[in-house]
Parts: structure tokens; C-alpha cells; sequence
């Protein structure tokens, strides 16, 4: 999905290739904004409860150096927000021929973003209720990852998104106080499932809405766009 409302000349593409996920695409400015745009995959439906781990983790490998990875999930709307939903965090891509695992913290992530830009404004340390909730947390019901508020050439292979870092004491809960289920076997069966959620539902859900991120230029502070100085309002 890309930012073709109000003009927005951004471009990307998701295939799948021997299991593992490719997002290429290219993020430029918006012609009347002359700020950088959005591309996005997205997978909707249910997912694993994950409320007992404390981070989402991504194998992945990138051909482009490219600085406007961005993460999201769940749908929560905040007042303040306007078209901002879920929770987002940025990481960072290295650029190699392997595999590489990206570990992100779910303290990491705000529900108060810029949805112009994708940037935190006040970020879950700062505040904790813009922390990942319980409830998002044992179903996320959505999963995206963006190349937003950065110019440049997006090429990402993902070969897999988990959550990492449990606490598995709290699966004692699941049979009566028993112990009788195996915490790797869980956790195998999670990342899995993560995984062929992710994967399959994005590839559904490829081009599935259209974000009303540029609805009012007036709506917009100046932002420094990729190839030109500030907007004027």
C-alpha cells in the first residue's frame, strides 16, 4: 500500500519468494507537501497471544541502506491522533548478504505517533500509557512494516517476525496451575504461527486500504522534504 492521496508518488510491491517475504518499493516526496511519503505491507486476522513476551523479533536481510523502517501494530486510536492507529516503532536494517536478527522491545513502541512523519511524539518510556496494552498484546489483529519519513529505495527480505524475550511462568495458566506444557515447544509453535500469519495475511491484504494521511495541507507543520527545504503553509 502506498500514499496516493493528495498526489503522493510513492511505489512498492511484496512477493513471496521461497518462503520468505520481499518488500521493495521507493519512497519520495509528495509533490504539494514536498515531504517524503509512505509505503506499507499489511497483514490482517487473528494472531498469537504474545502478553508474556517482551519483544518482537525479525530475521530479515536488506540489500538498500535505508533509514525509514517502521513497525506497527494493533488497531488503538488515541485522542490526539487523528488517522494514527496501533502501536509503532522505528528499527534498523543492516545492509549484508545474511540473515540478521532485529530485536525489538515492546517498550519501544507508542501509540502517539506523528502520522505525517511516523515519528514518536511522546514515546512509552515518556509515558506509559502509550505502552503496548494487554490486550492488543494477546491478539494484534494487524501487522505492518513501513518505509515512511525518509526518502530512498526500499528492498527488505523477511524471513520471519516472532516474539522473543517470554516470561513462561505465565503459561502455567493454560492448564490449572500445570506445568505441563513445554515452554520451547510453545514458543516453537508461536514464532511459527507468527510467522505464516504474517507472511499469508499480508500477501491477502497487499494494497488493502488507503491511509487518509495527507488529508488538509493546512493540517501539516513545515517538513523538510527530500529534495527541497521546508513547506510553506
Amino acid at each position: 500500500m502506498n500514499d496516493p492521496v493528495m498526489g503522493g508518488k510513492s511505489y512498492s510491491q511484496f512477493s513471496i519468494k521461497d518462503d520468505v517475504g520481499i518488500f521493495d518499493g521507493e519512497v519520495v516526496d509528495v509533490p504539494f507537501l514536498k515531504a517524503p511519503g509512505f509505503i506499507t505491507m499489511r497483514g490482517n486476522g487473528d494472531y498469537p497471544d504474545v502478553s508474556y513476551c517482551n519483544s518482537l523479533q525479525l530475521r530479515l536481510r536488506t540489500s538498500e541502506q535505508y533509514s525509514g523502517y517502521r513497525i506497527s501494530f494493533g488497531n488503538r486510536h488515541i485522542h490526539g491522533n487523528r488517522h494514527a492507529y496501533g502501536y509503532k516503532a522505528d528499527f534498523h536494517a543492516p545492509v549484508g548478504d545474511e540473515m540478521m536478527t532485529v530485536t525489538i522491545p515492546f517498550r519501544d513502541f507508542t501509540a502517539r505517533w506523528d502520522e505525517a512523519t511516523g515519528d514518536p511524539i511522546v514515546t512509552c518510556q515518556e509515558n506509559p500509557d502509550y505502552c503496548p496494552d494487554k490486550e492488543t498484546l494477546k491478539n494484534m489483529k494487524t501487522l505492518s512494516i513501513w518505509g515512511e519519513g525518509v526518502c530512498g529505495v526500499v528492498h527488505l527480505e523477511v524471513e520471519s517476525i516472532s516474539a522473543s524475550d517470554c516470561d513462561y511462568s505465565a503459561l502455567n495458566t493454560l492448564t490449572n496451575g500445570s506445568s505441563s506444557v513445554s515452554p520451547k515447544k510453545f514458543s516453537d509453535v508461536a514464532s511459527y504461527l507468527v510467522t505464516f500469519a504474517f507472511i499469508v495475511l499480508v500477501l491477502i491484504t497487499i494494497i488493502s486500504f488507503v491511509k487518509k494521511k495527507f488529508e488538509k495541507e493546512k493540517d501539516y507543520i513545515p517538513i523538510k522534504g527530500c529534495t527541497s527545504g521546508l513547506t510553506s503553509v
